[in-house]
């Protein structure tokens, strides 16, 4: 089968984190739930790694279990993610572009799927110039569900025209990234080590490669 789509996970796969996501969780949470926050913090922080790929509006409803307060603790999530962008800059992996550009020269489609906002998402792409880029981005939002389930995987796929799952890789530093991929009925499902969880990890989700960063991947098409 043709590789026709390669579909990359965004923070920790193609976007330096450096723990920039959970900072914003932890000052979510003590905005959110200062109350409980400092009795529920090492919980809720290894939840939220635990999780990490999934839809963050999920983890905010999963954890605090009221979809007022998670509303409030995701709006207070993506400003305080996108004031740490503003201040330290958004920054790509080492060899992201380089993939996307090689994947452009062979025809193969490029697609960001994410746990983020669309609001978050356009100012990472902005920020990184890579609108010329990528095919399409999608988000849990638009997709109907984030991860593990399939949906933005599905909807990239039917919008560029995609013929099969069996013509789609997917690249992703999560466990969330893996089972996702294995749901849509991925080629492959490659784990990078650039993110949030370990090799073993991502094999136990089912991983069917592993490679230290996106800069590998190319060897995989």
């Amino acid at each position: 089968m043709i590789t026709e789509m390669v579909a990359f996970d965004v923070a920790g796969t193609v976007l330096n984190d450096d723990g920039v996501v959970i900072s914003a969780f932890k000052k979510a949470f003590a905005h959110a739930q200062p109350e409980l926050w400092p009795t529920h913090s090492v919980e809720w922080t290894q939840y939220a790694l635990d999780t990490m790929g999934q839809s963050k509006i999920h983890v905010f409803t999963q954890l605090l279990g009221d979809e007022k307060k998670a509303q409030a603790a995701n709006l207070a999530f993506e400003e305080a993610y996108l004031a740490e962008i503003t201040r330290i800059g958004a920054t790509p992996i080492d060899g992201a572009e380089e993939i996307f550009k090689q994947l452009k020269e062979k025809g193969i489609a490029i697609a960001l799927t994410t746990g983020f906002s669309r609001a978050t998402l356009d100012v990472i792409v902005e920020k990184l110039n890579w609108s010329s880029l990528i095919d399409i981005s999608i988000t849990p939002g638009e997709a109907g569900r984030g991860r593990p389930h399939p949906d933005m995987l599905i909807q990239a796929s039917e919008r560029l025209g995609i013929s099969s799952p069996q013509a789609v890789i997917v690249c992703g530093d999560t466990a969330a990234d893996m089972q996702a991929a294995l749901s849509f009925g991925a080629l492959q499902a490659v784990g990078v080590l650039t993110g949030a969880h370990n090799a073993q990890t991502l094999k136990n989700a089912g991983a069917t490669s592993v490679v230290n960063s996106v800069a590998e991947v190319m060897s995989l098409i």
